[in-house]
């Protein structure tokens, strides 16, 4: 397993093969009832009325890749080499079924024997609580990680900003354990308390976030637990593949690479030739498939809404590729 595509098919063979429907990806535009979100911005989302208990799922146990657009990310794109607008999100979905033992179970098994990463690279972090919810630190997802066999010292308590999920307001929510990628003490801060979470250094890839979802937030900030415990995950296709093909940004993989060779090849001006050549690449390819996948999806150039938003990548796009020869654009 190298390819992104590889990569993609292993996961889905992976959870198909032990029990999980195979369901395809939702549109990039939520249905008429989700009014959260202009897009589809997590592979969780078109799932929402199985995790609240208000419609029954196709099956108990679920697997997709779920395409994604995020519009607060645009700006981003092209200064460094992991924001994206449109990527994808793997996962595995479990309707009160198993719950963190079977997450952490399966997480670690398709790491380990399918992905075939270094396991002393691998840290995890936990919900370390919040008063204000009314929730102690996830110690049941410390010891499950523990009896599977990661240290203690590679398992981080993080606060609800980072190890909580929601779907930014009301809706099925709960603590999460998130899984990194250790490029090593190279690319870190070199300080004692280096760990995932680290502001002062890149040195930690997340990759994968199990989501223990069994709680709704409610309007006023309460929780109400769920009519069962379920399992939501996700893991970024194109992160996950740089840690599989060893670049440290997803720029520099297979899938990108193919776009970006295509641009050097019509513009003489290949990736990396110059700190604006390496921007106007990175915004051409993030944009050049965003806008392929929302046009594809129903999407058209307007002044406002999801229109607005393809009109303004558009145009990102055309004014990067004129800055390296690409006038015909």
């Amino acid at each position: 397993m190298q390819t992104t595509a590889e990569l993609r098919e292993g996961l889905l063979s992976f959870f198909e093969s032990r029990g999980h429907l195979r369901r395809p990806s939702a549109s990039l535009i939520p249905p008429a009832w989700d009014r959260s979100t202009l897009f589809t911005t997590a592979g969780m989302q078109p799932l929402m009325p199985y995790f609240l208990g208000r419609e029954q799922p196709p099956a108990p146990l679920l697997t997709t890749t779920q395409k994604t657009f995020r519009t607060q990310d645009i700006d981003e794109v092209g200064l460094d080499g992991h924001h994206l607008t449109f990527f994808e999100m793997l996962g595995n979905f479990s309707f009160g079924q198993y719950f963190k033992e079977g997450a952490i179970a399966y997480a670690t098994e398709f790491v380990q024997e399918q992905m075939q990463l270094d396991w002393d690279r691998i840290w995890v972090t936990v919900h370390a609580g919040d008063p204000d919810l009314g929730l102690g630190p996830d110690e049941a997802a410390i010891e499950l990680w523990e009896k599977i066999g990661m240290p203690r010292e590679r398992v981080t308590l993080l606060p609800t900003s980072e190890n909580f999920w929601s779907v930014g307001g009301p809706g099925p929510c709960g603590p999460d354990s998130e899984l990194f990628w250790d490029w090593g003490e190279t690319f870190g801060c070199r300080q004692p308390d280096c760990a995932p979470g680290c502001t002062r250094c890149d040195r930690f890839l997340e990759f994968w976030n199990l989501v223990f979802m069994e709680y709704e937030l409610q309007a006023d900030g309460s929780l109400t637990p769920l009519p069962h415990q379920n399992v939501d995950t996700g893991m970024g296709l194109e992160r996950a593949a740089s840690v599989l093909q060893n670049v440290r940004s997803v720029y520099e993989t297979d899938g990108y690479q193919a776009i970006m060779d295509w641009i050097a090849s019509e513009s003489g001006v290949a990736y990396g030739d110059s700190d604006a050549a390496t921007k106007a690449h990175r915004i051409l390819a993030d944009h050049g498939r965003g806008m392929t996948f929302l046009v594809g999806d129903g999407v058209t150039p307007s002044n406002e809404g999801r229109g607005y938003v393809l009109r303004r990548i558009i145009r990102r796009a055309v004014q990067q590729a004129r800055t390296i020869g690409l006038d015909d654009l």
